[in-house]
């Protein structure tokens, strides 16, 4: 495997990071890699094991071409990994990179906990647009580099139905007749239903400061109404969080979720051929807008000269189309960021599903642009969209209150 590799990289370039200053001796060393475990659940063995899949995956491989080099991984909650990553830089044990979602990235370099990174003309070709988007500080820099795409699907159990419904009509209808579905108040999980009711485009109003129109605010009141009728419906299950509703469907509780890419490895070890995958359901009023995960490798700004070489050939190599195809076809719970993979591999039901939902997620791509993880409005919808789910609030009333929430901060 190592000749196999090593014979694939002559091909590529070797510099992809501006000022790498990557030689072509073999490098050695220790680096450490930090990575930020979405959502606060309780850290469990399996989701860990979730989390590093790749991660391993990607180093294992690394470490053949360069076996004098060391990696130590550390995981930490995404809600306490910026103190965290501040704790051990003040310190001076900083990591060297870290594996965090784009808008952590983004906050890290504001925070100078990590490095800003400019790469040449030809790596921005090979790498997806929309990803390097998400991740541009203009004029040229990147809060980070783009390595895996986790979109939102629909995950259920093929025992119970057969196919998954295909709008939320339906999904109603068919929970009326026994279908346990399950729904997290967590705004992220449930902004893909924003789209099929109208109200993705008063949200993107509201988070950008704009007055919102007529139309924008009745879809906006839509939304929370659906939501209001869900918890009234007894086979539909409000949850806190989007590892209860992957822990439901894993102990046969609920039949139908919302489900992320990434959470496909576990669930399948558990449900096998039981588990079917499918787009999320549209909607009268539009197409489903699913929120896409993108993960980054960032870069910490205290290693030493030997620890940044090879935490930028390590990045480099994550980037390669050999590791991005393998990552893809031997898991099928991510989408590469390099535009270059074959298309060949993209061929199964699963990751069909997966190209759909980010290009449906182009419509979304505004709310995660002006609500990142962890923003503070962000928690403040998803407040108020538990009190709407639980009865606590009328839809009426929670529509001003979302607005006033979503209003960017001063």
């Amino acid at each position: 495997m190592k000749g196999a590799l090593a014979s694939l990289l002559l091909t590529l370039p070797l510099t992809l990071l501006s000022a790498c200053g990557l030689r072509s001796n073999e490098l050695s060393g220790t680096a450490y890699l930090a990575i930020s475990v979405e959502g606060d659940q309780p850290l469990t063995a399996a989701i860990l094991q979730e989390e590093v899949l790749q991660a391993q995956t990607i180093v294992e491989a690394f470490r053949q071409l360069h076996p004098h080099v060391a990696i130590e991984t550390n995981l930490f909650r995404e809600s306490e990994f910026i103190d965290e990553v501040r704790r051990r830089q003040a310190a001076g044990l900083g990591p060297d990179l870290m594996l965090v979602a784009g808008s952590t990235a983004h906050t890290l370099v504001e925070a100078q906990l990590a490095r800003s990174i400019d790469i040449p003309k030809a790596t921005r070709h090979q790498v997806d647009p929309d990803s390097l988007e998400r991740l541009e500080i203009p004029p040229r820099a990147l809060a980070g580099l783009p390595i895996l795409r986790r979109p939102q699907l629909a995950c259920f159990n093929r025992s119970r139905v057969a196919t998954s419904p295909t709008t939320t009509i339906d999904l109603i209808n068919q929970a009326r007749g026994g279908l346990r579905v399950g729904l997290a108040v967590e705004s992220r999980s449930l902004f893909w239903s924003a789209g099929p009711l109208g109200a993705d485009r008063a949200i993107i109003a509201a988070a950008a400061g704009r007055p919102l129109a007529a139309a924008e605010r009745q879809g906006l009141q839509r939304w929370l109404e659906w939501l209001s009728a869900a918890n009234f419906n007894q086979q539909i299950f409000i949850e806190p969080d989007q590892e209860s509703l992957v822990q439901g469907l894993l102990e046969r509780r609920l039949d139908w979720i919302p489900c992320n890419s990434g959470n496909l490895s576990r669930l399948r070890q558990t449900l096998g051929t039981s588990l079917g995958v499918s787009d999320l359901p549209g909607g009268p009023y539009g197409p489903p807008t699913p929120i896409t995960r993108l993960r980054v490798l960032a870069f910490g700004r205290g290693s030493t000269a030997r620890q940044r070489r090879v935490a930028e050939a390590l990045a480099v190599f994550s980037l390669n189309p050999w590791i991005q195809n393998t990552l893809t076809t031997d898991n099928q719970d991510m989408l590469p960021t390099n535009r270059f993979v074959p298309p060949s591999v993209l061929h199964t039901p699963v990751l069909k599903a997966m190209q759909r939902s980010v290009q449906q997620a182009d419509a979304t791509d505004d709310i995660s642009r002006l609500l990142p993880a962890g923003d503070p409005r962000d928690h403040a919808l998803s407040r108020l969209v538990t009190a709407v789910a639980f009865g606590e609030l009328t839809a009426t009333d929670a529509t001003e209150a979302v607005v006033r929430a979503l209003a960017p901060l001063p």
